[in-house]
């Protein structure tokens, strides 16, 4: 096709397409200047919703300095398994001098010439492996906290945005406000919606990915001064970026596989197994080790359920995969089936 229109974009980006109109859109974004048209109408619309506070480029790096050595000095505490009903009490409270972070100028990092400075409180909510949790936000949005991983945020969403920080993964379902988007920081990556409800895993030093049950987000990446864009996501798809190798992989998913993960299920689809002990060592807090590098790489499909012993998932694992383990205590090694010679 020659030419699109703002209005069909604006339609495909609310989910309000006809099958033939999405197909319109899609073969329209193969070409090289679809980005910008998309960017536009993004612009045009956030525009009217989001007003960016200036931001001392200086005081942002302090604030980043200051929430990477609380992080550092949080994970070296000795963590303790506290009943959901008591959470209340392992709230971790820290008032700093910072930006004003509830704008979106943290994100677009605009010049400045006379910074706005405001304490802030923020809570930060750490979950050691083997620990999950069901976090209630300032807005009423409901987080399910993955094990292993840390969410930081504001003790009120007072400004234009609404604005946390993730370490780990997490399922967000994000209650609606069109008046005020909600983003997750993940490192360079800022992913933003109004209401919707998608999974984030974001692991130091893995992949970035984001995957969507319902709603639409927008995923971009931000370095250098500059904003990137990513990927405009619709249920069922998902997007997975490599900061190192500067890659990004688009790819459909099932709906009811990003739901299954905050009820404790787990959907692998030739998968490494290296990834998927990964995973189980973050769910269950054991230590899981591969005796061979073949091993490690060899592809697994499954499907597990968390609400049973690992004894039990190592049992169904070792079918799919076809290995031997052993458990001893905390500790499970894996290695390869002894071949029987004739």
């Amino acid at each position: 096709m020659s030419t699109i229109d703002k209005s069909l974009i604006r339609k495909y980006l609310e989910g309000n397409c006809t099958s033939t109109e999405i197909l319109e859109v899609r073969q329209y974004l193969q070409r090289s200047d679809a980005q910008q048209l998309f960017d536009e109408v993004w612009d045009e619309d956030w525009a009217a919703q989001i007003k960016p506070l200036p931001v001392a480029k200086k005081e942002l790096e302090q604030w980043q300095r200051k929430m990477d050595e609380r992080m550092y000095q949080a994970a070296m505490e000795e963590p303790r398994t506290v009943p959901f009903f008591k959470q209340a009490k392992v709230w971790r409270y820290a008032a700093v001098w910072l930006v004003l972070i509830l704008g979106a100028g943290i994100w677009t990092f605009k010049a400045v010439q006379q910074p706005s400075v405001v304490e802030v409180a923020l809570i930060e909510r750490i979950n050691p492996n083997g620990k999950r949790t069901v976090l209630t936000l300032p807005d009423s949005s409901i987080v399910h906290l993955g094990a292993g991983s840390t969410l930081r945020f504001a003790q009120h969403f007072n400004g234009p945005n609404r604005m946390v920080e993730l370490q780990g993964e997490a399922f967000f379902e994000v209650t609606k406000n069109p008046t005020k988007p909600f983003i997750i920081r993940t490192g360079n990556i800022a992913t933003q919606v109004l209401g919707t409800s998608f999974k984030i895993d974001a692991f130091a030093g893995k992949p970035v990915s984001v995957s969507v049950s319902t709603g639409k987000v927008r995923v971009d990446r931000h370095v250098n001064n500059k904003v990137e864009p990513i990927a405009l996501l619709l249920p069922g798809e998902a997007v997975t970026w490599d900061e190192q190798r500067s890659q990004k992989m688009l790819a459909s998913v099932a709906v009811a596989d990003v739901l299954g993960w905050k009820e404790g299920r787990l959907f692998f689809n030739e998968t490494k197994l290296a990834d998927i002990a990964d995973i189980l060592e973050r769910w269950y807090n054991v230590d899981i080790k591969i005796k061979s590098k073949t091993l490690a790489n060899r592809l697994v499909k499954v499907n597990l359920t968390t609400n049973i012993s690992i004894a039990k998932i190592m049992n169904i694992l070792s079918v799919a995969g076809d290995f031997h383990y052993q458990i001893n205590g905390n500790e499970i090694l894996i290695k390869n089936k002894e071949r029987m010679t004739m």
